[in-house]
Formats: structure tokens, sequence, C-alpha cells
């Protein structure tokens, strides 16, 4: 077999590792980079092989790139990372309702530092005070609005 053939194999199979590296462990995109690095890699050495075959290998990358990134992000949701940095929803809707400043609520959510809260029977978006997590289900109380979004404090309990 030829050698140029035995680097491209390699170099496409460092790509498809590194990149199902990435969904799994966080690495702030260093695997990503490196994977595409890979990639490029690949595309250059089928240009060297068959001019046509580089045409049709970057063909195919630009086609499937943007389906397998979104795969790639809607998989990431379902991992234990992603769960623990991804929002879940309650169910319900959100109210355009004005609540008071100093009304005691219901954090359904985490917020870090935004999330929904419960004022009784109506839900609003809000963020917390300074930025702080605030763990679902902790009481919190509304302590200023700032354009129109609700600023929290959780309450002592």
């Amino acid at each position: 077999m030829d050698p140029i053939v035995i680097w491209l194999i390699i170099l496409l199979a460092l790509a498809t590792i590194m990149f199902v590296a990435e969904v799994f462990i966080p690495s702030a995109g260093l695997l990503a980079i490196f994977g595409t690095l890979c990639l490029v890699g690949a595309i250059v050495l089928c240009f060297m092989i068959d001019k046509w075959l580089g045409v049709g290998a970057m063909v195919v990358v630009i086609i499937a790139a943007p389906f397998v990134v979104a795969m790639a992000i809607n998989l990431w949701q379902r991992t234990p990372i992603g769960r623990k940095m991804v929002l879940r929803t309650t169910g319900g809707r959100l109210s355009t309702e004005r609540v008071l400043v100093g009304t005691e609520g219901v954090a359904l959510t985490e917020m870090r530092p935004m999330g929904e809260c419960e004022f009784g029977d109506t839900r609003i978006e809000a963020k917390s005070e300074m930025g702080r997590i605030i763990p679902a289900g902790r009481k919190v109380k509304i302590i200023e609005f700032h354009d129109t979004v609700a600023t929290v404090r959780e309450m002592e309990t």
C-alpha cells in the first residue's frame, strides 16, 4: 500500500477520534481544532493522490460539516457535562405580568445567573444578585428591576 494512503487513513481516523472525543471531553475546542487540522491534512493528501479525489473530499466535508456539528451539539446536551451546563425547561409559559420589588417566590430552575422563578401564579425569567448560583427550589426575593429583568436574592431559610 502506498505510504500516502496510509497517512490518509491515519489522519481520517485521528480526525474522527478527536471530533468524537470533543463531544464527551471538555477541551474548550482544542480537540476540535486538532481534528480540523487532521481533516484538512487528509484533504491535502487526497489532492496529492488525485485532484478529483481532493475536490470530492472537500465537497463532502463542506456539505456534511453543518449536519455533523448540529448532531454533535444535540448529542452533547445529553452527556453528563452537557446536562449540567444547559438549563432545562420547567414547562409552562413565562408570564409577561409584572411583579413588584419585594415579592417572594421560588427559583424553578438553577440560576446561573439567569433562570426561571415563580411568584405566586406568575412565572418570570430573572437573574441572581451578583451572578450567584441559586439552586432550584430555593426561596428568592425580588430586589430590583433593571431593563425589565428582575434581579433576585436568595432568602435565608
